[in-house]
């Protein structure tokens, strides 16, 4: 097997410094030549009927390449240039040289960093019974454990999740199984719903301060987020004269840079607006009237809401969590809710990475959305 050196320049593309590189005119160069490969080693999915045999150079006896003839550039994608987690800086150095041990602190108690939000780092909080004890017993069930399922999740998964998020609250929200698919834990349930939405040069709104993975995947697609501000002396609920404002700003301009063909929903900038309840990190529980309130900027605008409830239910005091899609339905489910939600936080799993998103729409609405998150196609269009 041929090893090959590797480096990253300051554009992000991989250099490849290969020690062997194949000649296909299959004439030996220099001293080294391999046996003939058969057709079923081949890697072509249509083989020859008189394969030829490749055989290899070692670039490194030759005298007469340089050292930038002897490399590979690979360059690498634009969404990868683009993809950038400012949260590991910031983390990092945090969990490995801020963190005391007891002799360290000198009063015999270990430190506990609360930086990484995960409550079991430290083996003190264990994950909750009930969940293990269900992986545990369907990992020793034959037959349902280690084959393929539905890309979307298993029916009984679904189900559940569907039965759960239909008696979340007092109110009547009649969510279905195909109203779900299952990712890979909220963050991932959270890339799909954008990748469905954004476009290069779209606009998310998020909130601020808020969790920075939402800039994260919107900039990755070449989209771009903009800040509404969170309010700390009304207990940290959303500037909604702010958030209007941007979005009246926002659609000014892609009307001016569309001039010339007709702008519509399909050329509009502002995609969809981001509301995290209970919020990270600031704590906030919002109340029924602002999220009603929430809910009429969205319809006036015609904007989906992306409502991250990772934290659902985990409130305390008299501090009770309502869920935006049972909100909605007082207002008559004027605006479609996408909701990711997960296993993680509240059953003390984050590690599984277990989520899903829940689609809930006006009652007159077209959307493929099985398409539009696994395939990413055109049919992925909401009508209202």
């Amino acid at each position: 097997m041929t090893t090959m050196a590797s480096e990253t320049n300051f554009d992000g593309a991989v250099m490849l410094s290969p020690d062997l590189v194949p000649n296909t005119e299959g004439k030996p160069i220099g001293d080294l030549v391999t046996p003939s490969t058969s057709a079923t080693s081949s890697p072509s999915l249509t083989p020859s009927l008189s394969p030829v045999s490749p055989t290899f150079v070692s670039l490194s006896a030759s005298p007469t390449l340089t050292e930038k003839e002897n490399s590979w550039f690979v360059p690498a994608s634009k969404k990868s240039l683009r993809t950038h987690n400012p949260i590991r800086s910031i983390v990092d150095p945090i969990m490995t040289r801020s963190i005391k041990d007891a002799n360290q602190c000198g009063d015999g108690k270990d430190q506990i960093s609360l930086a990484l939000g995960d409550p079991t780092t430290y083996g003190i909080i264990k994950p909750c019974p009930a969940v293990v004890s269900a992986i545990t017993k369907a990992m020793q069930s034959p037959g349902i454990a280690a084959g393929y399922v539905n890309a979307c999740g298993t029916h009984e998964a679904r189900a559940a999740i569907a039965s759960y998020h239909s008696k979340q609250s007092s109110e009547i929200i009649n969510v279905i199984p195909e109203d779900i698919i299952v990712a890979n834990g909220a963050s991932g349930a959270l890339e799909l719903a954008l990748t469905a939405l954004l476009d290069e040069d779209s606009v998310l709104l998020v909130p601020r301060p808020g969790f920075p993975l939402y800039q994260v995947i919107a900039e990755s697609h070449g989209a771009r987020v903009v800040h509404y501000d969170l309010l700390p002396q009304s207990g940290w609920e959303c500037d909604l004269n702010h958030m209007e404002s941007i979005i009246l700003h926002e659609e000014e301009e892609a009307m001016r840079k569309n001039c010339e063909k007709k702008y519509d929903a399909k050329n509009r900038a502002v995609r969809a607006i981001l509301i995290n309840n209970p919020s990270n990190p600031t704590g906030a529980v919002y109340s029924e009237s602002h999220l009603m309130d929430i809910i009429r900027v969205a319809a006036r605008h015609r904007l989906p809401i992306i409502s991250d409830e990772i934290y659902g239910d985990m409130t305390f005091a008299n501090n009770l969590f309502r869920p935006m899609a049972s909100v909605s339905v007082k207002l008559g489910n004027q605006v479609p809710i996408i909701t990711a939600s997960g296993l993680g936080k509240q059953y003390l799993v984050p590690g599984w990475r277990l989520g899903w998103i829940v689609f809930r729409y006006v009652s007159v609405l077209s959307m493929v959305c099985y398409s539009c998150v696994l395939a990413f196609g055109d049919s992925a269009e909401i009508h209202v």
